[in-house]
């Protein structure tokens, strides 16, 4: 009988050259067999929960996606040795940290893929409602999954008019892990095809369900969808979602709550999170240790755009040292993916973008209720047009720092800015567009995949 082993993407070589001992510990999400993959809903449910201890990885966001997001942008600098590549924009094909970062996603791409073929053609009788939801939670994943790899490995959306550019890697799911595969690179309009096919699809199957800010459900599922249709630009359908989120019975945290907020597991703005124990974290691999430590520190730029009397300046000390994450020396705190003021931001973004008095004015009270959460006695945002639009995008910055979402606001509204850097001392100016932006196909997968060689790298590799 086939075994049906859980692949990296592209190749099996490039999954043991970064993470030999990792693949071979861990079952049953990093190695199924055909005999053991699930036999009832109960062990399908247990393989599928390896789904979202593959998110909560160290190359994945309980540290290195997450963290070079920032680190890449005008938010933080490397204080230590670690990360000084990405930090000074030194990176090569074949760095260890960009390697990692594709790794980890791959597995969850092709984890999710064979657990979906799987459960797919198996009757799990008067349990099929219950496995659909399981299912529908693993489409919305894996869509996550390739909107990360997108967003790391490729040019934004709007890169080319008709995002035409070279995006992320597509599986073939009815392969992937009975053999070795190789997939070329797709158009970045096929990757987010797929994404948004993905996420609806998991919607479909995941019915009501809302139990948990820990798994994907309806309202996290709906909450990607927005996010990724700002990206899109496809304005009206990010408000719209955006909207029926906010609506769904989430409350924002309150500005006297706000700073202790990000010491519990969890408050009524999680939408999506990854959970940490005391027993069950990244260790001193993790972002929480990394920014505690401290590894790595705020910009001098960031900290001086926070004002005194906004709750976030909080989160930073005057040696700008991140506080987002407080438990650094247990390592419990959950990591957000997604929140509910994002939701307003994107409100505020997508009404700032569609214009017009009447959106205008709605886009402010969506920017407004973020900014006087944090600081009651600013003065209400009063901008329109373009000076609106560059609004929001301060307020993402300051809203949404340390949660990895920083570099992608940058490239996908075009934006030039400074990076400051530890290592090399002076500020580095990034001119949109640039292939500092975005990390290199690492050399192991180009390697070993006969599709993809040295043409279909990412430019100034």
């Amino acid at each position: 009988m086939k075994n049906i082993y859980l692949l990296i993407l592209l190749s099996f070589p490039a999954f043991i050259s970064c993470d030999q001992d990792e693949f071979l510990d861990k079952q049953p999400y990093d190695l199924i067999t055909e005999e053991n993959i699930f036999t009832d809903l109960k062990s399908f449910e247990s393989v599928a929960n390896g789904t979202y201890n593959i998110f909560q990885d160290t190359y994945y966001y309980n540290s290195y996606f997450v963290m070079l997001s920032d680190l890449m942008s005008d938010n933080i600098q490397a204080t230590s040795t670690i990360f000084v590549a990405p930090d000074k924009y030194d990176i090569k094909a074949d760095n260890l940290e960009s390697l990692r970062v594709w790794g980890k996603i791959s597995a969850l791409i092709t984890h999710t893929s064979i657990i979906i073929r799987e459960a797919e053609n198996f009757n799990f009788g008067a349990d099929q409602d219950a496995a659909n939801k399981i299912i529908g939670q693993l489409y919305v994943a894996r869509s996550l999954a390739y909107f990360d790899m997108q967003r790391m490995f490729a040019q934004p959306y709007n890169f080319t008019s008709d995002a035409s550019h070279l995006g992320a890697t597509l599986v073939d799911e009815d392969l992937i892990g009975m053999e070795i595969i190789s997939p070329a690179r797709a158009t970045t309009a096929q990757v987010y095809a797929k994404i948004t096919s993905d996420i609806e699809k998991g919607i479909g199957l995941i019915g009501d369900d809302t139990s948990s800010a820990y798994f994907l459900n309806k309202n996290s599922a709906k909450a990607l969808l927005a996010r990724v249709n700002l990206y899109m630009e496809n304005w009206q359908e990010a408000y719209d979602l955006a909207t029926e989120v906010i609506g769904s019975g989430y409350s924002l945290v309150s500005n006297a709550s706000y700073v202790a907020s990000w010491a519990l597991t969890s408050t009524t703005e999680s939408i999506f999170s990854i959970r940490n124990t005391a027993t069950d974290n990244a260790a001193t691999s993790s972002m929480i240790y990394y920014y505690g430590f401290p590894r790595f520190a705020a910009t001098t730029d960031l900290y001086a755009s926070l004002v005194t009397g906004d709750a976030r300046k909080t989160l930073v000390s005057s040696a700008r040292k991140v506080l987002k994450y407080p438990a650094y020396t247990t390592r419990d705190n959950s990591i957000p993916v997604i929140r509910l003021s994002e939701m307003y931001l994107i409100q505020a973004e997508a009404l700032a973008e569609l214009g017009g008095a009447t959106n205008e004015t709605n886009a402010r009270i969506a920017l407004n209720t973020i900014l006087l959460r944090a600081h009651p006695a600013a003065t209400p945002y009063s901008e329109s047009g373009d000076a609106l639009k560059g609004a929001v995008q301060n307020e993402r910055r300051k809203e949404l720092m340390f949660e990895g979402h920083r570099l992608f606001d940058l490239t996908r509204k075009k934006k030039s800015f400074v990076k400051y850097s530890t290592s090399v001392g002076t500020p580095i100016a990034i001119s949109y567009p640039s292939n500092f932006t975005i990390l290199p196909i690492p050399q192991d997968e180009i390697d070993a995949n006969e599709n993809i060689n040295a043409e279909h790298q990412n430019a100034g590799y």
